[in-house]
């Protein structure tokens, strides 16, 4: 392949850029490094790291783009116009938003990779850089990541017994095993390629990483990887310059290799099991299932652009209460194309789809075996089963692989300067309109200043709660204990509050018992027994809670078992109705027996606490605030529930079962 002819004259940034790049590879390391590293990034100091990885490639690119003695070597014009049309499609989708500020911060990941794209093209094609070192410092910095990802998982084994060993998931460094499964999949093909290339030590080095990375592909216990795995083997298999008999000796063996593979760690071994009619639902697939039917809604009802970059965890809860079980809110939505459906839209498919077809044409076109296609290869399957593109090691190993395969473009192609000014604007754009979501610092800030439970700090803690429901109404947290500040002084605004949060999050515990409890607050027994009804219905452990000592409460426990036995025979004739809910409607003549002994309680003592949102600092993308604590005091026995045998979690019932249970008509009343 020809290069573009370099100027003689040198460039007058040349040592500014190195030392940019390297800092912006060293921001990259200490982010992807620092275990947790996918979440540590958005906590200070952190943070700064995560900024200088992002804002390296754009001040090369600015560089390169104004050089006045050597012009920015760009990729052929349809990979150029692919990688701006990305850029503008993100940049779009995130002006487009309704949470605007938020998503131009989170678009800056991927405004960055679409710079990375075109720095590390320049690199490739420019006359002082060899390829040949290019691919052996991306080696390299993958080497350093599946190093540390067995120096940070070792140590954590020998305190376990060797079963545990056996099923331990390994989620160094990034804090998630999907992420582990990742790097390896992206990994791998760089590991092979270098090791065939090399000889000697080299090459028995480059082999052992190739093992090692295998090894810890298989610790990820990623359901995703097997197939995706098994796909970049035949691929490689088939584009490998080996002897026709050798190939067919090794296509024959890859199926057994794919199944040892499979079997190898408990979590994929299970994949091959025959499925237990009487066992409970896959909590797994069960969230998988709720996210993607939300994706499909969520573009739906924004076809064009979605929602923006970044802001599924702000949308996700308009969707959650139609959504038969699945966590109370989301990051990300487990697949690619459903992610770049919700967030971006129909402008972000066909990228993405552009993409994928020139990324093809040139696999096809390559005349010897290229790592960064094989990584694309096994990596798009991967992607299907997860999103990982919001943390940067992902979006820039992707844009790289890319930068890769792109061919150079002719002398008379787009001006480089053309590049600049678009870098310049987009930059612009994202630092002056970007600006974090309030209403997480104005919730934690309120739910801080209803625990000292002061008529001070209780007003304005309710005055805060109301201020972030003005910015973003689709919030269950500030719902749920705004009702539980409101309960005593204004019952019917409480009320709302509990309706409000129970149709954000239908399955959430207390929620349907804080209801009842404002209800009753408004002499209104019978709607309260409704409430207490469905919170037993709800969460079974709540049938003999603590709670029923209270003498308010015990006093509509006659009409409340009757509403509870009502409720239960509703429920079942609904799920008979509902395929997909055999399990719950197996378990139901179970709870709907215990309707008798509702309120009964178990001797011993008692524990009382409230629950952590451990992930709320995650799903809004900011560690240096506190995991928040509800204001609902959770009461237990520490002694064996009603039941010999254990009762179904809180969420077993579907979500929008619970709504039609909420409006039903009432049981007759209990004549005392």
């Amino acid at each position: 392949m020809t290069r573009p002819a370099a100027a003689s004259a040198p460039v007058p940034t040349s040592g500014l850029l190195p030392a940019i790049g390297v800092f912006g590879l060293a921001c990259l390391a200490v982010i992807t490094f620092a275990s947790p590293g996918a979440t540590r990034m958005f906590a200070w100091p952190w943070s700064l790291g995560y900024a200088g990885a992002l804002l390296a490639p754009v001040l090369v690119l600015l560089l390169h783009a104004f050089a006045a003695q050597r012009r920015l070597v760009l990729p052929s014009r349809p990979w150029c116009f692919g990688a701006l049309a990305s850029a503008c499609a993100v940049l779009v989708s995130a002006l487009a938003s309704p949470y605007r500020g938020s998503s131009l911060l989170w678009s800056a990941p991927f405004l960055a990779a679409v710079a990375v794209f075109f720095v590390v093209h320049h690199a490739r094609h420019h006359d002082l850089v060899r390829p040949a070192r290019l691919d052996l410092l991306v080696g390299l910095f993958f080497a350093a990541t599946m190093l540390v990802s067995l120096a940070l998982w070792l140590p954590t084994l020998p305190e376990r017994s060797p079963e545990l060993i056996a099923a331990a998931r390994n989620p160094f460094p990034l804090g998630h095993t999907n992420y582990t499964a990742g790097l390896a999949l992206l990994a791998l093909p760089w590991f092979g390629v270098l090791a065939a290339r090399a000889r000697g030590l080299p090459r028995t080095s480059w082999s052992s990483a190739l093992v090692v990375t295998l090894v810890l592909l298989v610790s990820s216990g990623s359901r995703a990887a097997v197939p995706a795995l098994a796909v970049l083997g035949l691929v490689a298999l088939l584009v490998a310059p080996l002897p026709r008999r050798k190939k067919i000796v090794l296509l024959l063996a890859l199926p057994l290799v794919a199944f040892a593979f499979a079997v190898a760690h408990p979590r994929t071994r299970a994949m091959f099991a025959p499925t237990d009619p009487a066992a409970a639902p896959n909590l797994s697939n069960i969230q998988r299932s709720a996210m993607l039917t939300s994706a499909a809604r969520m573009g739906q009802d924004r076809p064009w652009f979605g929602w923006g970059p970044g802001t599924t965890p702000l949308a996700y809860p308009r969707y959650r209460f139609g959504l038969d079980g699945g966590a109370e809110n989301v990051l990300q939505l487990h697949c690619t194309p459903a992610q770049l459906w919700a967030e971006f839209g129909a402008a972000g498919l066909a990228c993405a789809l552009a993409f994928t077809t020139l990324a093809l044409r040139a696999f096809v076109r390559s005349p010897t075996p290229s790592p960064a296609a094989l990584a694309l290869v096994g990596y798009a399957v991967f992607s299907l089963a997860d999103w990982q593109l919001d943390v940067p090691v992902f979006a820039f190993a992707v844009a790289l692989c890319l930068a890769h395969l792109a061919p150079p473009a002719p002398s008379s192609s787009l001006s480089p300067r053309l590049i600049g000014f678009f870098t310049l604007g987009a930059l612009a754009v994202v630092v002056l309109l970007g600006r974090p979501d309030p209403t997480p610092a104005l919730n934690i800030r309120a739910l801080a200043l209803a625990r000292a439970s002061t008529p001070a700090t209780t007003a304005e803690a309710i005055a805060l709660l109301r201020e972030s429901l003005a910015l973003n109404p689709d919030q269950e947290i500030a719902h749920f204990n705004l009702g539980w500040l409101l309960l005593i002084a204004d019952p019917a605004a409480a009320e709302r509050a509990f309706d409000d949060a129970l149709h954000l999050v239908s399955d959430k515990g207390g929620v349907y018992f804080g209801l009842g409890l404002a209800r009753l607050n408004q002499n209104r027994p019978a709607a309260a027994a409704r409430a207490f009804a469905l919170e037993c219905l709800n969460d079974p452990a709540f049938l003999s809670s603590p709670w029923w000592r209270e003498p308010a409460v015990a006093a509509v426990l006659p009409n409340t078992r009757a509403e509870f036995a009502h409720l239960a025979s509703l429920a079942a004739t609904a799920l008979e109705k509902r395929p997909h809910s055999a399990w719950a409607a197996a378990q139901l003549p179970r709870v709907a027996a215990l309707a008798p002994r509702l309120g009964a309680l178990p001797a011993g003592p008692e524990r009382s606490y409230r629950r952590e949102r451990t992930a709320y600092p995650v799903l809004v993308r900011n560690l240096d605030l506190p995991p928040p604590l509800d204001l609902y005091d959770v009461r237990e026995f520490l002694s064996p529930s009603l039941s010999a045998s254990p009762l179904p979690l809180k969420s077993w019932l579907p979500n929008s079962l619970l709504l039609e249970l909420l409006d039903a008509p009432t049981a007759p009343p209990v004549r005392h």
